[in-house]
């Protein structure tokens, strides 16, 4: 009743309802906040405060202020053919040169910043200082750090110390001779920098050349977190210093030195670089491929119009909700409603919305046909075809709407917004398919039909398929409808048995991996030069395992504390054979605790257990946290990514804890957190299965209940939920199977993304197609009986709900255009799982359960007449 009214109420004013939502589009394309201005992105940053890495991180940023650094840039100087030479090694000093020129610049406007009345003796303008002294000792050509000293003692007026500084300059750079000093460069770099480390730099510089001499690492500590969107400007500036020294080394006849950056803040760079990228290509794939699947169904051009339009407004439109959504938490009473929206959803946004609009236009279009061949009225064709179709839509569209909602009830932030945000702009494009897409119909009128000229010509032209095939294909399920079924299910079993079996056993259906590194393309400089480097250092080296050693009664910096540390240190080499180096307040070179030594390497040790750089980064300088926790760095040959490395964590854990328990008071009531890549990786993993098994008994729950009130057949919804439940299993062992087949040296397993969002996206859309068949089927047995609406159903939906599966599976299709391996692969998953819903769930599975059900109900007399 209300569709009818709906699609009367469309037809009468088809102007309005078309300049409402154009001028709602075009609010939403120009009023802030936009889509860009709102987005986040990153995994790791989104875990539970409960979780045990994260109470590490808060732990630590409040033990060591000083030492904020959230990333790292990492320049890496190496050569395949021989260690490094002296030519080599200088070289990689003048790289260095400029970067701690502008750490002294950074420190030194850090300084002016906080208005110390006495500049003469704040300690930031003394590290400016040691910075530029550093980077003139790295290149003795390098005018810059030179001057900045003469102007930064000039304005504290030593005069003697700012000539001096100001003739070594000038020495190297005649021109200034008739030039005051001043800051240069005037406009350095913004990375956002914390600071620099070179093979020069007390404590940490030791870490910075490889055992083998063949690799040397300049290091640039960012406050920028890993993920942070500022961090593609960021590695695109550092791609250009890296080509531009490049260049110089082959000028300096050094062209055999390889030359790259990596690190943490570069490999997130290169991710959001690479998710760009992946929605830029999803979204144009995806609109050429609706543009070439709408053409070949109707051939008739105008008709492009109905859903592209109506689906270009949709995306603006809950584009722009779901930004504002992000703000509300800023209104009073709202502070509670922290929601977030992540650029990877964007890619899910586009292919829903593109996918399930085009969907709801095909079929309301499809319906129109059927109408207008009956009477050759327009208006009243377009009233009808939403009356028919407009339940059915808003019946498929609840399913993922409600579905994806589930998401709601994770405790990952991203599962937790992501899901909502997509059901939300999923829900405004049923609203614009079922009023903006009739009432443009309504509007271009006899234009639609362009160049066929006539509604003759376009319902004749516009048939996607003829109804021949499928009603040979009804008459053959309703024949042998349990021969069918049981030799589809056994095929198909064979596929999906193992991953079923798997989850039964084990909880989770396949294997998967949460190497992030991993997502990206070989040819990336970040990952090209990690991969190079992991033949000279540990493969932990870029994310090493921080332990926070901790006691409220001891003090670490203390003679007995220091024995503890020493204990501690002895306990991590001894755990496994893959730990590398222990750095400590005790060892700040990495190495094993032995006895006194007054060798080269003993004196270095004990030198530099004293100095300020070691205190600052092993023991916490914190007044109210002095001596109460120590720092262990530990570097181990795993990679940090992997469930060995997760492994090995547990194991130093547990031996720590051991340990632990043996040590006299107040000792023995030290506790340990650790922090780092390992310790968030593995509690991302422990958050997704968790969440992963709530959520699927959610959407399987919430969605049989929309089935339920829907249908009002809870077999039959029950067998619809059973029966994408199967294809789910079936989907995921032919994506296990092709990955593994194509990617077979790389292959570690599906990336963890991959089951939960094929679970409830087929789950959710896997029932659109269900429903559209179920609810025509049971329309059509009203009129013509059991068998008769069953095969009227199958032969009146098979082509539309065909073009439907296509045009679906297309835009998950164009995921794979993407450059992140974790979004090609539930691109690929999804395509799958479509074509499965499309091609045998509703066109064989269903159809044989229904002629089953059907024979064993007892019809009623008119009904088995009609029949």
């Amino acid at each position: 009743m209300f569709f009818q009214k709906l699609g009367k109420f469309v037809v009468q004013y088809p102007v309005a309802i078309i300049v409402f939502w154009a001028i709602f589009a075009i609010s939403a394309a120009v009023l802030p906040p936009h889509w860009n201005d709102v987005t986040l992105d990153g995994d790791l940053a989104f875990l539970p405060k409960t979780m045990p890495s994260v109470e590490a991180d808060e732990l630590f940023r409040e033990a060591f202020p000083q030492r904020q650094a959230k990333s790292q840039l990492v320049f890496a100087i190496s050569r395949a053919d021989a260690p490094l030479d002296e030519d080599d090694l200088r070289f990689a000093d003048r790289l260095a040169s400029p970067l701690q020129n502008v750490q002294g610049l950074v420190l030194y406007r850090a300084a002016e910043s906080t208005d110390q009345e006495d500049d003469t003796s704040d300690p930031a303008i003394d590290y400016a200082i040691e910075a530029w002294e550093e980077s003139a000792l790295l290149d003795s050509q390098n005018w810059h750090p030179l001057w900045n000293m003469a102007y930064v003692q000039q304005q504290r007026g030593n005069a003697d110390e700012s000539l001096q500084y100001r003739q070594l300059a000038i020495s190297v750079r005649p021109e200034l001779e008739h030039e005051e000093p001043k800051l240069v460069p005037e406009s350095p770099p913004n990375w956002n920098q914390f600071d620099v480390l070179t093979r020069h730099t007390q404590v940490r510089g030791d870490m910075l050349t490889s055992n083998d001499g063949h690799a040397v690492l300049v290091v640039v500590e960012t406050r920028n977190e890993f993920m942070a969107t500022d961090n593609i400007r960021i590695l695109q500036e550092a791609t250009q210093y890296v080509e531009a020294w490049r260049k110089k080394a082959g000028e300096a006849g050094l062209s055999h030195l390889e030359i790259g950056v990596t690190g943490d803040a570069a490999v997130g760079g290169e991710m959001l670089l690479a998710a760009k990228e992946s929605i830029a290509n999803t979204e144009l794939y995806t609109i050429l491929l609706v543009v070439i699947i709408l053409l070949a169904i109707y051939r008739t051009p105008m008709m492009l119009a109905v859903p592209l339009l109506s689906i270009a407004v949709s995306f603006l439109i809950s584009s722009w909700l779901v930004a504002i959504g992000t703000q509300l938490h800023y209104l009073p009473g709202l502070e509670w409603l922290d929601f977030k929206v992540f650029k990877t959803s964007r890619i899910f946004i586009v292919v829903i919305l593109f996918g399930a609009g085009t969907d709801f236009c095909l079929f309301l279009i499809g319906r129109y046909r059927e109408e207008l061949a009956r009477c050759r009225d327009h208006d009243w064709a377009i009233a009808q075809a939403l009356a028919g179709v407009g339940e059915a839509l808003t019946a498929s569209a609840m399913t993922t709407v409600v579905g994806l909602g589930m998401m709601f009830f994770a405790d990952f932030e991203k599962y937790r917004n992501s899901g909502p945000a997509i059901g939300l702009c999923l829900l405004i494009t049923l609203i614009t398919c079922l009023t903006l897409a009739p009432a443009i119909m309504r509007y271009l009128g006899p234009i639609l039909f362009w160049p066929w000229g006539d509604t003759k010509k376009f319902v004749e032209q516009s048939r996607p398929v003829t109804n021949a095939w499928w009603e040979r294909l009804s008459q053959w399920i309703c024949r042998w409808p349990g021969m069918t079924l049981t030799v589809v299910v056994l095929l198909l079993g064979i596929v999906g048995f193992p991953s079923m079996w798997s989850r039964i056993t084990t909880g989770q259906a396949v294997e998967v991996s949460y190497d992030l590194f991993g997502d990206l393309d070989n040819d990336r400089m970040a990952k090209q030069t990690a991969l190079r480097l992991r033949k000279h250092f540990p493969l932990g080296e870029s994310a090493p395992l921080k332990i926070l050693a901790v006691n409220r009664i001891g003090l670490f910096g203390e003679p007995e504390g220091k024995g503890i540390i020493l204990d501690l240190s002895r306990t991590l080499f001894a755990s496994h054979d893959d730990v590398e180096q222990v750095f400590t307040s005790e060892q700040p070179l990495g190495d094993e605790p032995a006895g006194l030594s007054f060798s080269e390497r003993g004196r270095q040790i004990m030198l530099l257990k004293n100095h300020r750089r070691t205190k600052e980064f092993f023991l916490a300088q914190e007044p109210k946290l002095r001596g109460e926790i120590a720092l262990l760095r530990v570097i181990v040959d795993r990679n940090p990514f992997s469930n060995e490395a997760i492994e090995l964590l547990a194991k130093i854990e547990h031996d720590l804890h051991a340990k632990i328990e043996t040590l006299p008071p107040p000792w023995n009531e030290t506790k340990i957190y650790v922090q780092g890549t390992t310790p968030s990786i593995r509690d991302l993993k422990t958050v997704t299965q968790s969440d992963q098994k709530r959520i699927e008994a959610g959407v399987i729950l919430a969605v049989f209940v929309v089935l339920l009130v829907i249908l009002r057949r809870p077999f039959v919804c029950a067998y619809m939920i059973l029966s994408v439940l199967f294809s789910y299993y079936v989907t995921l062992g032919i994506t296990e199977i092709f990955f593994r087949t194509v990617y077979a040296d790389t292959y570690q397993a599906l990336d963890w993304k991959v089951p939960l969002f094929l679970f409830v996206i087929l789950a959710a859309v896997g029932q659109d197609y269900n429903v559209y068949l179920a609810t025509r089927v049971f329309e059509e047995q009203r009129r013509l009986g059991p068998l008769g609406g069953l095969l009227r159903g199958i032969t009146t939906t098979g082509g539309i709900i065909t073009s439907c599966g296509l045009v679906m599976a297309g835009t998950f299709a164009s995921m794979c255009m993407g450059t992140l391996l974790g979004v090609i692969e539930i691109g690929f998953a999804l395509t799958v799982g479509v074509l499965l819903d499309t091609f045998v769930v509703r066109t064989i599975m269903l159809p044989c359960f229904l002629a089953l059900v059907m024979r064993f109900e007892k019809p009623s007399a008119g009904e088995s007449k009609s029949g």
